[in-house]
């Protein structure tokens, strides 16, 4: 009796430091492969609501937002599904295709839609603003690809899903799968630009991703940055790597406001009507 304890209690004791050692294992790959900024975004053949991609053929030159969601039928994803449904003329105009990912079926997806574009529709009726920025001749419901991830596969490709998550195991998955609540702002390159990751019960800006994707499209196109609160037509920040006396002819400007050597401001390059906010707060006041 005493030995067969003595047997169980071992067996246990191993099952555990398997479990621990493979959890370790699991944890650290993750860990060393996880994607960074700069990294080239992996490429993946999947299930779409528009049918199936090769998602490299199908981003082709233009820059790409891939936004995930853990389920279908979920209230903030639908809000924000729907936000970027309204947006797609604007991101259109930058060059931006969109495409979203949900852990749920393509038929849950073809079902969700109608939803989605009802909501969309019940937000231009309410937003004076959203009106004005939306043609009538311009489209705004669903027309980007929605990925069918079942499998969780191309979630985890993305380190979007957390590696000792269990998917199915309620209504979202094992709570683990609420991490598939990510944004990649993806380069004509393919590289990543920005990540961002929200939390399942706060919704995403939108307006946020607009406003990061023309700072790092200026950027790319000047070799400029952008300050806090940056907003299109404020002053940008020089490159330190451009010497002093070339800046004015480099970027056909009048003037250089300074706060410290290595902090120069001017004008939004090719934005003739800036901001008077913008200039307000950099110019004159770092004397």
């Amino acid at each position: 009796m005493f030995y067969t304890k003595v047997m169980n209690t071992h067996h246990t004791f191993i099952k555990v430091l398997k479990w621990l050692f493979f959890s370790l294992l699991v944890t650290l790959n993750y860990s060393v492969n996880a994607l960074q900024i700069g990294d080239k975004a992996p490429n993946f053949k999947a299930s779409t609501s528009q049918g199936d991609i090769d998602f490299y053929e199908w981003s082709d030159k233009q820059w790409v937002i891939l936004f995930s969601h853990p389920g279908d039928f979920t209230p903030v994803c639908t809000t924000e599904l729907a936000t970027a449904a309204l947006l797609q003329p604007e991101f259109k105009k930058r060059g931006v295709k969109l495409i979203g990912l949900s852990g749920d079926s393509l038929e849950d997806h073809m079902e969700w839609i109608p939803h989605i574009n009802r909501f969309k529709n019940e937000l231009i009726k309410k937003d004076n603003l959203i009106n004005n920025l939306i043609q009538s001749d311009q489209e705004t419901d669903v027309n980007y690809p929605i990925i069918a991830d079942e499998s969780l596969e191309i979630a985890a490709q993305y380190d979007m899903y957390h590696p000792l998550a269990y998917p199915n195991a309620n209504s979202l998955g094992n709570p683990l799968k609420e991490t598939i609540r990510s944004v990649f702002v993806i380069d004509n390159d393919k590289k990543i630009k920005t990540i961002l990751v929200y939390p399942k019960n706060i919704g995403r800006n939108f307006d946020e991703i607009l406003r990061i994707v023309d700072a790092l499209q200026l950027s790319e196109k000047h070799n400029v940055s952008t300050p806090a609160n940056w907003q299109p037509g404020d002053d940008v920040i020089v490159s330190n790597d451009i010497p002093l006396e070339d800046i004015k002819d480099k970027y056909d400007t009048k003037e250089v406001n300074f706060f410290e050597d290595y902090l120069k401001f001017i004008d939004q390059p090719e934005f003739f009507e800036g901001s008077e906010r913008g200039k307000d707060r950099a110019k004159g006041k770092f004397k």
